[in-house]
């Protein structure tokens, strides 16, 4: 037997070598056809052992790879794009395989992943049929996107499925940073077909599918439906209209019933593949359908894992959503063990997912900093300047600060960086002599409203008079007025300080003792209305549930003492603290409060659900049941 692997190409210095290699071994020649290149691909083809020959380029795909075929000698073809290659040393694998499978077969199709060439990140997974007999019958048609077709009559392509532990293709083509180049490409050549696309539908679809890369999501829509309306039927990628569709909803806008009608079409349509259980997930969790959105999300997660369609499958690209979701619905049940491996995952995925990592934080910043450190490091490489960038830009927003000064000290020995961070992060360790000048200095160099932040607080922070003094007279008014008041002067504080005294409190939150943070907490005290509900959303920001509920209740007791209504979402935001406290029945007696008061979000019934059945029997746990049942009865 024979093994001949053609490709077509046309400047593709960069990537033709890894494609030659990933199965050089297992064939018996190597055919090159060159469009029209201007770079090394040429040298690099011959260098491998390549056949080169020249086709002048008509702007027809299936032509060239036909010309391609014609010059090939053996009894089965590898036709890979040069952007494409085997991985995990599969390409070795090919000439077993062919003379193992059953003679009824005339081609393979083999699995395909489309990666972003950067990051290695799995965008996609896809199959195409990439090996097949060598056939005078078996051309490629359609001048883009080009397919197989067997032109014997009443004969078909006849391809058997290969397990990807077997033959794996990875394709880098559709990277993030080239996508729209080729889809500009690809759409312009589409649109010369489009007076065809009434007997050959495909058409729209492929139009569609550039239009979606360019972010022109009416046109999406419009191309997507003709196709759908046609109801021809694409192998391999059925699913993919319908995923367009949805994402382009999405993106306009559309109302909620809508999208939701779409998916639930799509799920009917593909009741295995699991993008469409993702988006459904996303959607009930938007929605603060908790529940309903981890079960869709679990759902979808299961199939992905047992997947091996020969439909497209897109979830990988949002597998790390799909964990961090799940990862926040179980926090919410106060589920921290699960919501911890769940957020491990994501970040696992991709470690650059700040909600991710944000929360994560959270729920792991008490335990002792060498396992913090430890943990850490299992996640992200320290070898890594983008990683250590990483981990330095997120923990300034947390109060970790020897942490932090362990990563900030470990990049500054290995890439020599003084930034705004390092002054941060001696602020957050309390070295207020080294850092307050150098801060100041830099302020009044560039004007950054996070350097005047970072000055305010540590002359706060330090009781250093003189400080507080230069700060006063340096820094915009805001921060005058709010360090006088913090400092015991009488001053009123109006609607204009507010966001600079709120920003205050959550870096002494991050950074200041008990003590401190008490005495800029009195502050809010001389403003015109009252700031408990703003402080207590500060404290539930950071998960301290035990002074936001504080802060809360005060914001309560101050409404009803002045005979304000109270808003219904203080009550919630009670609740929700003391269902973090562990505390069911006054959780439960606070989320009926918020809900007799008119809250209707999704949510509350999800956190009546999770607490009321840890309630005796009672006048609030009988109450919460009606308010349950009513809700399934308005459902259903």
């Amino acid at each position: 037997m024979k093994i001949s692997a053609c490709l077509i190409a046309k400047n593709e210095e960069k990537v033709i070598a890894r494609c030659i290699e990933s199965y050089r071994a297992a064939v018996d020649e190597i055919i090159v056809v060159d469009t029209g290149s201007a770079d090394e691909t040429v040298t690099v083809a011959e260098s491998l052992g390549a056949k080169v020959f020249h086709f002048n380029w008509i702007n027809d795909f299936a032509a060239a790879k036909n010309y391609a075929i014609s010059l090939a000698k053996g009894d089965w073809i590898i036709f890979l794009d040069a952007d494409e290659y085997f991985v995990n040393g599969t390409g070795g694998n090919i000439r077993t395989y062919l003379k193992e499978i059953d003679k009824g077969f005339n081609s393979i199709a083999c699995k395909m992943m489309n990666i972003d060439q950067p990051n290695q990140q799995i965008l996609s997974e896809i199959t195409h049929v990439r090996i097949f007999k060598n056939d005078k019958y078996i051309r490629y048609v359609n001048p883009i996107h080009e397919m197989l077709y067997n032109f014997r009559k009443n004969k078909k392509m006849n391809a058997i499925l290969a397990d990807k532990q077997e033959l794996l293709i990875y394709h880098s083509g559709y990277s993030q940073d080239n996508q729209r180049d080729k889809a500009q490409r690809n759409l312009a050549l589409l649109l010369k077909q489009l007076p065809q696309a009434t007997t050959n539908p495909v058409y729209y679809h492929y139009i569609a599918d550039c239009y979606f890369t360019l972010g022109e999501w009416d046109k999406v829509l419009e191309y997507t439906k003709l196709f759908l309306d046609s109801k021809t039927k694409l192998v391999g990628h059925n699913v993919r209209p319908s995923n367009i569709l949805i994402d382009a909803m999405l993106q306009l806008k559309y109302p909620y019933g809508d999208v939701m009608r779409e998916i639930n079409i799509a799920i009917d349509k593909f009741p295995q593949h699991p993008v469409f259980y993702f988006y459904k997930g996303k959607m009930l969790y938007d929605s603060k359908h908790y529940d309903a959105a981890f079960c869709e999300l679990r759902q979808a997660l299961q199939l992905h894992e047992n997947y091996n369609d020969i439909e497209s499958n897109s979830l990988a690209v949002n597998l790390n959503v799909v964990y961090s979701l799940m990862a926040a619905v179980s926090e919410f049940r106060n589920d921290c063990m699960w919501a911890v491996e769940y957020y491990v995952k994501s970040l696992q995925l991709d470690k650059t997912d700040i909600t991710s990592f944000d929360r994560l934080l959270k729920l792991i910043r008490n335990q002792p900093v060498q396992d913090i450190i430890l943990f850490l490091n299992n996640l992200y490489e320290i070898e890594n300047e983008t990683d250590l960038d990483f981990l330095v830009n997120r923990l300034v927003n947390h109060a970790t600060p020897k942490v932090l000064a362990y990563y900030i000290n470990l990049r500054e020995k290995r890439y020599t960086k003084q930034d705004f961070f390092v002054l941060q992060m001696l602020v957050a360790n309390g070295h207020y002599d080294k850092a307050f000048a150098a801060i100041v200095d830099c302020y009044e160099s560039d004007k950054d409203e996070r350097l005047a932040l970072a000055a305010a607080t540590a002359a706060a922070l330090s009781g250093n008079k003189a400080y507080m003094t230069q700060a006063i007279e340096s820094l915009p008014p805001a921060y005058g007025n709010i360090l006088k008041a913090y400092r015991g002067d009488l001053i009123l504080l109006c609607e204009a300080d507010r966001d600079t005294f709120l920003g205050l409190v959550r870096t002494f939150i991050l950074w200041a003792g008990d003590d401190i943070l008490h005495k800029m907490l009195a502050v809010g005290g001389q403003f015109q209305h009252n700031m408990d509900a703003a402080i207590a959303q500060l404290f539930l920001n950071q998960g301290h549930y035990q002074a936001a509920l504080a802060h809360f209740n005060a914001a309560v007791d101050y409404s009803l003492i002045n005979g304000i209504l109270v808003h219904p979402v203080l009550y919630f935001n009670q609740g929700y603290c003391l269902q973090r406290l562990y505390n069911p029945a006054a959780a439960v007696e606070a989320f009926v409060k918020a809900y007799e008061a008119g809250y209707r979000d999704n949510d509350i019934y999800d956190y009546l659900r999770w607490n009321v059945d840890k309630l005796n029997d009672g006048r609030v746990k009988a109450r919460a049941e009606e308010i349950l049942r009513a809700e399934a009865e308005r459902i259903f």
